[in-house]
């Protein structure tokens, strides 16, 4: 059923699926998917006993899927440590693996590397803001001072705080917007300001359905009329990546059936 939904140069924007849509390893979800989609996220995780990090041959292998295929790769920094904590020592460790990670995939070209700036929640006062900004802030400069990546290829994804306590820490690096509509949905925020105010400098749109109080759901969870709009009056004009960030085939293929009908509509 799925392998038959294409979305390969479908869209304004380059459609994007995780590595997770089949309940394999990284390589089989790309060989599958790289076909069918421009853009593929690479969701990394490293702890003390697990992970995922590719290995010299497996990265061999995404760049000859990328050189057959055409495809770009987004490659999504680990979330099991907060890269705000209030510990320096879990930032400095968050800091080293983000580092590691660039040296590793810079071969890859990525389209983007996506960061979570965790360590607030949405009801942290101005002077806790003030603090989180300032570890955000130190933990960007490491990334940066140790790596060769280009500033504007790191884009900070909105969480469950609003999107504007990003822009500071986003202008002063010079980096791009994650801009999840997911959240913005989930958390209530006026996600059309929002878009308004920073698709400009948005190099990646994370979108998935939300029902609930559930998110990373198909988008065929979604109420019609806020999906009709987003693609009339925003996606239509963007060119950069539409990551389905969803972590099923059911989730992945029902999404981009969806986002094929509203085109075609």
């Amino acid at each position: 059923m799925g392998s038959k939904i294409h979305g390969k140069n479908g869209f304004p924007f380059r459609l994007g699926c995780t590595s997770y849509v089949y309940p394999e390893d990284l390589i089989p979800n790309v060989r599958m998917m790289a076909p069918i989609v421009d853009d593929i996220e690479i969701v990394l995780f490293e702890t003390e006993s697990l992970s995922n990090l590719p290995s010299s041959a497996v990265i061999s292998e995404l760049q000859e899927i990328q050189e057959k295929y055409g495809n770009s790769y987004t490659i999504h920094f680990p979330i099991d440590k907060k890269a705000a904590s209030p510990y320096k020592q879990e930032r400095r460790y968050f800091q080293e693996q983000a580092v590691k990670i660039i040296r590793l995939t810079l071969s890859l070209h990525p389209f983007a590397y996506i960061l979570h700036l965790e360590g607030i929640n949405e009801k942290a006062n101005p002077s806790l803001q003030e603090t989180w900004r300032s570890r955000s802030m130190e933990t960007c400069k490491a990334i940066l001072d140790s790596s060769e990546v280009k500033s504007s290829t790191i884009a900070v994804e909105n969480l469950g705080y609003p999107a504007e306590w990003n822009e500071e820490i986003v202008s002063y690096f010079g980096f791009s917007f994650c801009m999840d509509v997911g959240h913005l949905w989930l958390y209530h925020y006026d996600w059309e300001t929002t878009l308004q105010k920073y698709l400009q400098n948005t190099k990646v749109i994370h979108l998935h359905g939300v029902s609930h109080g559930k998110d990373h759901l198909s988008i065929e969870k979604n109420d019609l009329p806020p999906l009709k709009r987003l693609a009339t009056e925003y996606l239509s004009t963007f060119n950069n990546v539409v990551t389905l960030e969803v972590f099923s085939e059911e989730a992945t293929f029902g999404s981009i059936r969806r986002l094929k009908t509203l085109w075609e509509g």
